[in-house]
């Protein structure tokens, strides 16, 4: 039978201290991946694998299968990431092909929940979206089921509170358990795909969260670490990105050592913080390296950093239609009252009377310069009461007036 992950960590171990050398089994901690989703925007769309979006991607390079960063079920605070149709999600992974490593999330699965939603492992994933399954974990409300796909091993589904997903890796011995609210949901060789063939790569590829149009459920607290981490490590969070001014907010981490942990920031500019998740503005422009210390109660002290891209306010035009008037035909004033200059703006004079034989609708684009403003016209021909729409950018202004002719007057 196959032995258990911490029987063998347990007798390397032994071997070690009989042999009275000082070393670490497994890999360097410079590999543990965290994420909380702390450290995105509130509704932030993670969909194209960029830095700001932490590595998340929609399945296949699909952007429309990516999802949205959310506060409404939280475990720690502030956000969480929310998977409902047609959320496909993908986070990839580099080298992670030997030793033995733990993979954890947290999941909430709403007690009104419908459908049948995926949790997914790969040794292998190609941007095409193929590869190879190895943890393919629905959970079915159906039959209030947790099923890993391989064999068909069950758990009770779990709604209305936060969950661990757990997988102890084993890619030296070809080994992978699988526990469901701490419970073993199923084990058997990494190697041995979602179908039962074998001979896939000793390789943690991506994790894959797949809505299958299954109602919507959320996820928080991602870490991939090397197994049995009782050495104290941390994460920064980031990257971060923003504006000079802008009060930006960091997400810190740790895990192993002795609670209570001491938290210290550096954020690259001169300034610290003490508490876990500080804000901090920047007043200048550039790239800063950001650096989190973690003391725990032994005095054991970790570090980790992130970047800080901090960029000069943007200049955006604000487009807004400010006057309509009549005359001959109709004129109207849009102006520019942002900081940046507007090119190609779309507008629209529309009447809706029912005698408007000419000029019932003109469209044109214009060019503003930040703080000017054009009049653009549209000649009209007709008699009768009559409603006159302005359109231009995002911006809208209705009066009425009356037409008779080509003249029109009363615009009120």
């Amino acid at each position: 039978m196959k032995n258990n992950i911490g029987r063998k960590m347990l007798v390397i171990g032994l071997l070690f201290l009989f042999l009275g050398a000082s070393a670490t089994v497994g890999v360097s901690a410079n590999m543990s991946w965290l994420d909380n989703f702390d450290s995105y925007a509130n509704d932030q769309f993670l969909d194209d694998f960029s830095t700001e979006d932490g590595g998340w991607g929609g399945w296949g390079l699909n952007p429309a299968a990516g999802a949205y960063v959310r506060d409404d079920q939280v475990l720690s605070t502030p956000y969480a990431v929310e998977i409902m149709d047609p959320s496909d999600l993908v986070h990839e992974y580099e080298g992670y092909t030997t030793g033995n490593w733990t993979y954890k999330c947290m999941q909430y699965i709403p007690t009104d929940f419908s459908g049948m939603t995926y949790f997914i492992m790969m040794s292998e994933y190609l941007d095409a979206g193929d590869g190879t399954w190895i943890v393919q974990v629905h959970f079915d409300s159906d039959l209030n089921v947790v099923e890993q796909e391989t064999s068909g091993e069950q758990l009770p589904l779990i709604k209305g509170e936060w969950v661990e997903i757990r997988c102890e890796i084993d890619l030296t011995d070809d080994w992978l358990q699988i526990y469901y609210g701490g419970e073993l949901l199923a084990e058997k060789p990494w190697s041995v795909d979602y179908s039962g063939a074998s001979g896939g790569p000793m390789n943690i590829a991506c994790v894959d969260l797949w809505s299958n149009y299954a109602t919507v459920v959320y996820y928080d607290d991602f870490s991939l670490l090397p197994f049995g981490t009782t050495e104290l490590t941390c994460d920064a969070g980031g990257p971060y990105v923003g504006e000079v001014d802008e009060v930006i907010s960091f997400t810190g981490t740790a895990y192993g050592g002795t609670e209570p942990y001491t938290w210290a920031w550096d954020f690259g500019d001169g300034e610290t913080a003490n508490v876990q998740n500080p804000t901090h503005a920047y007043a200048a422009a550039g790239e800063f390296t950001v650096t989190l210390t973690v003391t725990d109660a032994e005095s054991t002290v970790a570090t980790d950093t992130a970047t800080a891209t901090i960029t000069e306010p943007q200049e955006e035009p604000i487009i807004v239609v400010d006057s309509i008037s009549g005359g001959i035909g109709v004129k109207a004033v849009i102006k520019n009252i942002g900081t940046g200059d507007a090119t190609g703006v779309a507008w629209e004079i529309a009447l809706d009377g029912k005698l408007i034989f000419l000029g019932k609708s003109k469209t044109g684009t214009v060019d503003i310069p930040a703080g000017g403003s054009v009049t653009v016209k549209s000649f009209v021909i007709g008699f009768g009461a009559t409603n006159i729409n302005v359109t231009a950018a995002d911006d809208a202004m209705t009066k009425t007036g009356k037409v008779l002719l080509f003249f029109v007057t009363g615009v009120a």
